[in-house]
């Protein structure tokens, strides 16, 4: 029996750039043992690209297991913690490996132990997510320390490694000539492109794998026909992940409305709960509204493109005016009155 409630999460969908990125990592896995030298590759899209989600999809196919011989762990994975250190990164690493003193020795012993540990498990891959961490945007600073000990570690461990995060990171390889020298081409996860004929269509297409799952439960409108397609689009900036979010709340809202129905006003709704579509954008219209145009301008184009990205500039602070000679101040005009 299908679980409505996750219907969104367990519908395949035809992305290419995802299966793409997971071809690739399934590759650097299956040929990573005994290879001579580590097989290192980066998953860089904008967030909500689908990077998290292809890293997910490699490591649930090769599971942590325990049999008679002990714990085995294909697959080391771990997420970028937001200042990272040796230790840190260590710690992360050790406590993915089940090592209950994970928290406990010099940088040199806990490095020590975790390659241990990786040996002994039969670790063949590790995976680090949120790479863009490894560089300080605020000071254009790569932390060269961390980045090396990682160099270190995969050479000494011969495993392959996946980094994944947001293009920054690529400054990360740029900066560390003997790291960058590791790595294949890069596989990117783009959002998709509503004037790019073959994404626009890419994009209906997931739609309508979404409308194929969905619609066996649930009235509502044909999500891959002309208009919505452009409104879903025009909802999500064409980012899956918000496309997803906002998918999965309108069944959430249906459910617990006891409810087979999701009409126009109950995507708007899920739209607006779901979707962190402000940006500033204030003047961005509501593509669910019922008032919204369907007509794909190229100023509406560019404004939908900055859905998801931050505001890297924020409002200038209000100038006072200096008030002329002989003009009397709010004060004295409400003192007089």
């Amino acid at each position: 029996m299908v679980n409505l409630k996750n219907i969104v999460e367990t519908t395949l969908v035809p992305h290419t750039a995802f299966e793409d990125a997971t071809q690739r990592l399934e590759q650097c896995f299956t040929y990573a043992d005994g290879a001579s030298e580590p097989i290192c590759i980066a998953i860089v899209g904008e967030s909500r690209t689908g990077k998290s989600r292809a890293l997910e999809e490699c490591f649930t196919r090769h599971p942590k297991a325990r049999n008679s011989e002990g714990l085995t762990v294909p697959i080391l994975r771990v997420k970028t913690p937001s200042k990272p250190t040796v230790k840190g990164l260590a710690e992360l690493m050790l406590r993915a490996m089940n090592d209950p003193k994970f928290d406990t020795g010099t940088e040199n012993a806990k490095t020590l132990r975790l390659q241990t540990l990786m040996h002994n498990t039969g670790t063949t891959m590790v995976m680090i997510d949120e790479f863009q961490h490894f560089y300080d945007k605020g000071s254009h600073k790569v932390m060269h320390h961390v980045a090396d000990w990682l160099k270190i570690l995969v050479d000494d461990s011969k495993v392959a490694l996946v980094v994944a995060g947001l293009p920054t990171c690529r400054a990360v390889l740029d900066q560390n000539e003997q790291l960058a020298g590791r790595f294949l081409s890069p596989v990117f996860m783009p959002r998709f492109n509503w004037r790019d004929d073959d994404q626009r269509e890419e994009f209906i297409g997931i739609l309508g794998a979404f409308q194929d799952s969905i619609g066996a439960a649930f009235d509502l409108p044909r999500l891959d026909g002309p208009e919505m397609a452009f409104r879903c689009y025009c909802g999500t900036g064409g980012l899956i992940g918000y496309l997803t979010k906002f998918l999965r709340q309108a069944i959430w809202n249906a459910l617990d409305a006891n409810t087979k129905t999701i009409g126009l006003p109950g995507l708007l709704r899920a739209h607006d709960q779901a979707v962190w579509a402000k940006d500033g954008l204030v003047s961005l219209p509501s593509p669910f509204a019922k008032g919204f145009s369907t007509t794909p301008t190229d100023d509406l184009i560019a404004r939908i493109k900055r859905i998801g990205t931050p505001s890297d500039e924020l409002p200038a602070p209000v100038q006072r005016r200096r008030r002329a000679p002989g003009v009397p101040g709010i004060q004295a005009v409400l003192s007089a009155s």
